[in-house]
């Protein structure tokens, strides 16, 4: 009788904190039905999760949620500013070292991968056995005042916060954040790029630009009621396009972009629909001058292009190169895509 009575509990605990879960996250469930990939699953949870969201709306039953939310942006907005004087994480303070001038600044560039068709994405990216170093990118030559880091989680997650540190106050550069997680460009019904950049940017006139996205695309999308399926020739067009479109936005004030491709995933059937998409875009973006379309694989991948989680730096530390999920790069992985990142900025400031 005491054990029925346990289960009972238990069952009512757990009932009660799914409950809760639906009331707070009505409007999470709407946005995690848009994110499905176009299919079956998708055509049966947004119906669904739309109308649980207007009866909560409805009976009020999200005051909380809404009051908690209106309450972390007001302490957002009063203790972050949008472009940053000095790349700082947190509250840790601005860095004061006094990095090398560029001169001084050695850098070993991994070779040029060669040049693939998009017909044959199942061909790997062969990576360079020396590894230079994660160190602090060097200031740039020029009047550079404004650099844009722009992206999905590729971006918000590892790079943004190394960029963050690392681009300091030597350059006199302001960072502007213009990435957004669990976005791309495949999928504009969930996340419109062209719509939001310019809002994510505000009055800012970025010359620079380092841009790392797409982690989200290698899924079918759907326009009107016909569905483009991953990899067939009219979802290569319209992706295309896309890419097209964004790199024109990039680059319609004159600035120069760094355009981070997809890295070496863990999952194979993932990597090498990151390798397929890698191909593309890097064919569309040799339309444009402006734009610098780095592999990041001979940095961070092991042994012929393979996924490699763990490396040993040249102080023979074993440091981590990738979160947990086997996608994003950590801290330290996206550390030793600085020289890539230097040698660019060194070669690139504005009017050259």
């Amino acid at each position: 009788m005491l054990r029925s009575t346990s289960i009972t509990q238990v069952i009512r605990a757990l009932a009660s904190a799914l409950l809760v879960v639906l009331l707070l996250e009505a409007s999470g469930l709407v946005v995690w039905a848009e994110r499905l990939e176009v299919g079956a699953l998708r055509d049966a949870a947004q119906p669904v999760t739309q109308a649980w969201q207007r009866i909560v709306a409805e009976l009020h039953l999200d005051a909380p949620r809404r009051q908690a939310l209106a309450l972390r942006e007001h302490w957002s907005v009063a203790l972050m500013p949008v472009a940053e004087d000095a790349p700082t994480v947190g509250n840790a303070p601005p860095t004061t070292a006094r990095l090398p001038p560029p001169t001084a600044v050695a850098v070993t560039k991994p070779p040029e991968p060669k040049r693939e068709s998009p017909a044959a994405p199942n061909q790997k990216t062969s990576a360079s056995t020396a590894v230079a170093e994660p160190r602090a990118v060097a200031p740039v030559v020029g009047s550079l005042r404004q650099v844009a880091l722009v992206g999905d989680s590729m971006m918000a997650v590892g790079l943004a916060p190394v960029l963050r540190r690392s681009i300091t106050r030597e350059n006199g550069a302001r960072l502007v954040r213009a990435y957004r997680s669990g976005t791309g460009l495949g999928r504009p019904d969930v996340f419109n790029w062209p719509a939001q950049y310019p809002q994510l940017i505000g009055a800012a006139r970025p010359q620079l630009v380092i841009c790392s996205i797409g982690a989200n695309d290698a899924q079918n999308f759907q326009i009107d009621r016909h569905v483009f399926l991953f990899g067939t020739p009219g979802w290569k067009q319209m992706y295309a396009a896309r890419v097209r479109d964004f790199a024109k936005l990039l680059t319609r004030d004159g600035a120069r972009v760094l355009w981070i491709g997809m890295p070496v995933m863990r999952e194979s059937g993932f990597s090498r629909r990151m390798a397929w998409i890698n191909l593309l875009v890097k064919e569309v973006l040799a339309e444009f001058p402006q734009i610098t379309w780095v592999d990041p694989n001979p940095y961070i991948a092991g042994s012929g292009g393979s996924f490699e989680q763990y490396r040993q730096d040249q102080r023979g530390k074993l440091v981590r190169l990738r979160a947990d999920d086997g996608i994003h790069l950590s801290e330290e992985g996206a550390a030793f895509l600085l020289p890539a990142i230097d040698n660019w900025m060194q070669r690139t400031s504005p009017g050259t």
